[in-house]
């Protein structure tokens, strides 16, 4: 004779998985008073051009400049989204971005001037060609990395997208705190990557339950140099 037990009770203790809690904050080390770092600007026949000096509002706040990445574990990154960034003013809004790995980015062009979109990034290299106010271009994101943006005509031009396969990154707030819940106990780096200083890691392990606090130090060269 065979017997039935209920088994949900197993199964729901089988399936639980240990995590904990990430709250992190990024230290900017030193004020940035210039964008003599920022990368290369091509112009249209292909010249270097000076980027501009940020603005009041834009230096006042380089978290702004920031974006964080919890990279490990064997968790499945996001579903893709539609994000969309405007050309308005002559500049990229938003000028920096994150997004999944599969995610589509639309350029649709608000100035009454012609803008030509391109990006020279290993991750993704494109070009939208010249197109006029009202239309609009999409670009597909396939693998992880940075996509540095420039439009071929305004030099001044640049933003950011941050494509990850990892479900764990953010903006920083104001102070530049972050957090993440509920990530699988493990060994991970926490990744920052800031449009002007570039690239920085650190490696934390997350418990099976609780917390783990992480600092990130973002360091920037007060001159600029």
């Amino acid at each position: 004779m065979n017997y039935l037990y209920p088994v949900t009770g197993l199964i729901a203790l089988v399936l639980q998985v240990a995590a904990g809690d990430v709250t992190g904050h990024a230290l900017i080390t030193k004020r940035l008073t210039k964008k003599a770092l920022s990368p290369i600007v091509y112009n249209l026949r292909g010249a270097v051009a000076a980027p501009p000096a940020p603005e009041k509002s834009e230096a006042a706040n380089e978290f702004g400049r920031l974006a964080v990445v919890l990279e490990g574990g064997s968790s499945r990154p996001k579903a893709p989204e539609t994000v969309v960034i405007d050309q308005r003013n002559m500049r990229f809004d938003p000028d920096l971005v994150i997004v999944p790995v599969g995610s589509t980015v639309q350029f649709p062009n608000a100035d009454p001037i012609f803008h030509n979109i391109f990006s020279l990034s290993k991750t993704q290299p494109f070009d939208l060609g010249f197109y006029p106010q009202g239309q609009s271009r999409t670009v597909k994101f396939t693998k992880n990395g940075i996509v540095q943006v420039y439009c071929h005509i305004h030099a001044n031009m640049y933003a950011a997208i941050v494509v990850t396969s990892s479900p764990w990154y953010a903006r920083p707030s104001e102070d530049g705190s972050f957090s993440w819940t509920d990530v699988p106990a493990g060994h991970y780096k926490l990744t920052a990557w800031h449009k002007i200083a570039g690239l920085f890691k650190t490696e934390i392990d997350v418990p099976e339950s609780g917390k783990v606090d992480a600092t990130i130090r973002i360091p920037i060269d007060v001159d600029g140099r």
